[in-house]
């Protein structure tokens, strides 16, 4: 349920992310308000509710992470097809709309801190997104979240459970930012569009990684989802996509809904 919450109020976050996108400068937004907290103060005589209550916030950060990684990710395609203004928005948002949202996390896990590195990598995008430095910045910037996401429990990244629930709320947040893409049977908000793909992007990442150490039953689960995550990705095929959808919404949704079908309750 709490990271159902997180998901909630990032979905929320991207309606109002548009709309101050329209009076604002592309990629310069008002920083998203911090989700809540997903951790609450449990009384010690509750140790089963209390550990449950962490795996809600490790998998929130898990979530948040990855939806970092899936922006990065379509930045750089963007960034290799010459289309360096639409990548922007993909360099900005990991630090403008997400870091605040673990910052409390990386620290109470000790892992340095990167929103340097992440303002730096977007500056040079900006800047000199034809730089050789930049693609040295953004190995720099995936390394360190990779490094984040490494101080989350061993035992939920290894859980090919734990990570298809994951990957299914990332599969329906993806599903969420299309639907904001299109308007009017047109695809008219690019950023939305792009949101769509790279989130994509990062559950193909790490359906990879999981099924390196998965056993047979692990690998049963991550096949049937890789089939599911096929039907979503054809959806945002095309880097550019055409001004009419491919694919309409509810049909997305309902992609979505056989991911989370898959994914363990």
């Amino acid at each position: 349920m709490q990271l159902r919450m997180i998901i909630n109020n990032f979905e929320r976050h991207c309606a109002m992310r548009f709309v101050a996108a329209i009076v604002g400068i592309l990629g310069l937004i008002a920083p998203a308000m911090a989700a809540p907290r997903l951790a609450t103060a449990m009384p010690e005589t509750r140790p089963v509710a209390r550990a449950a209550d962490e795996q809600a916030d490790d998998a929130g950060y898990l979530f948040r992470l990855g939806l970092m990684e899936g922006h990065l990710v379509v930045a750089r395609e963007l960034i290799q097809a010459g289309r360096p203004k639409l990548a922007l928005p993909h360099f900005g948002h990991p630090v403008r709309e997400l870091y605040d949202d673990i910052a409390d996390d990386l620290k109470a896990k000790k892992v340095p801190p990167f929103d340097t590195k992440l303002i730096e990598l977007e500056a040079l995008a900006t800047g000199s997104p034809s730089n050789p430095a930049l693609a040295a910045k953004y190995d720099e910037v995936m390394d360190a979240i990779q490094r984040a996401r490494d101080a989350a429990p061993k035992s939920m990244r290894d859980s090919v459970p734990a990570m298809i629930r994951i990957c299914a709320d990332t599969v329906e947040t993806a599903a969420g930012e299309y639907g904001q893409a299109v308007e009017k049977g047109r695809i008219e908000n690019l950023v939305e569009y792009h949101d769509s793909r790279g989130y994509l992007a990062y559950v193909s990442r790490e359906l990879e990684r999981l099924s390196a150490g998965a056993d047979a039953d692990g690998k049963t689960m991550i096949e049937r989802f890789r089939l599911v995550l096929a039907k979503a990705q054809a959806i945002v095929a095309p880097l550019i996509p055409p001004e009419q959808p491919i694919t309409p919404v509810s049909e997305y949704r309902a992609v979505a809904a056989e991911a989370k079908a898959i994914s363990p309750p």
